[in-house]
């Protein structure tokens, strides 16, 4: 892993999150995001437009993700219902939910420093607790 996540940022307007509000979906309970300032979601690589979760999709199968787009140096937004990437490392692993034929890598393959800074924090507490860490492997491991 040599990348970075991109750092740009973008506070949602409201008139889009309303505008987001009213696109349907099939699923029961829709995901939002908690967070009203939204972080690119790309591996800093050039890309046309900055793009951040915002909610669930209008569609199950392929599952699609509605995305905030803007790009650099301009106040507009929009919202892109997108199928997602979900490509996986390994068969059994969660699937990227970044959006499909995005550019640069799928985010497991690059680095997240705030990831990476709140990951170091919980392992610091944890060691400090004396409590057991758990390896992800572990969380996979059939029941004894």
């Amino acid at each position: 892993m040599t990348g970075y996540r991109c750092t740009a940022t973008s506070e949602v307007h409201a008139e889009v999150r309303a505008m987001g509000e009213t696109i349907s979906s099939p699923h029961g309970k829709i995901e939002w995001t908690p967070y009203s300032t939204l972080q690119c979601l790309l591996e800093d690589v050039p890309h046309d437009f900055h793009a951040a979760f915002l909610r669930t999709g209008t569609r199950a199968d392929p599952a699609s993700d509605v995305y905030l787009c803007w790009r650099d140096g301009s106040l507009d937004q929009c919202l892109a219902d997108l199928d997602c990437c979900m490509a996986r490392p390994e068969p059994r692993d969660a699937g990227c939910t970044i959006f499909e034929h995005h550019p640069g890598r799928c985010q497991w393959e690059y680095i997240d420093p705030e990831q990476v800074a709140a990951q170091a924090q919980a392992d610091q507490l944890v060691e400090e607790l004396g409590l057991s860490h758990c390896p992800h492997s572990a969380w996979d491991a059939p029941p004894l």
